[in-house]
């Protein structure tokens, strides 16, 4: 028989008996602290229900209504749906070549503000045939 087995084996055993109270008393004010967390965040939602949040990244189109969330795979999927190169996008939305690819780089939602947001929201409402007609009368 191995001794360092024999003495690990009840070195562990001997603080597990130790330290088991405290640990499920730690456990319960943690189950307890979450309870109240959650109900914190639930009366929170409550009031404010009737005040809507504002979204810094949402820009809503005042003619059709749109709202969008711009992400980077959007802006991807938006000049491939329109055929666009990274340098025409970025004449109809306003922004540099640049600023595409950075846009079109990002993994998640970007945060385009001003006259940039502005430009993405139109060009988000075009289609195909009048991006075309759009970049030959000059952007």
């Amino acid at each position: 028989m191995n001794l360092n087995a024999v003495l690990t084996e009840a070195i562990a055993k001997g603080a597990g008996r130790v330290t088991r109270k405290p640990i499920a008393s730690l456990r319960r004010d943690v189950a307890e602290l979450k309870r109240q967390v959650a109900e914190l965040k639930r009366a929170l939602r409550e009031t404010q229900k009737g005040s809507p949040a504002p979204e810094p990244s949402v820009c809503a189109d005042e003619e059709s209504g749109r709202r969008i969330r711009p992400t980077g795979p959007m802006v991807r999927r938006l000049r491939a749906r329109l055929g666009l190169t990274r340098a025409d996008f970025a004449r109809l939305a306003g922004v540099s070549g640049l600023t595409v690819y950075k846009w079109e780089k990002s993994g998640g939602r970007i945060n385009p503000r001003g006259r940039a947001l502005e430009g993405l929201v139109r060009v988000t409402g075009m289609g195909k045939r009048e991006a075309k007609r759009a970049l030959e009368a000059g952007g």
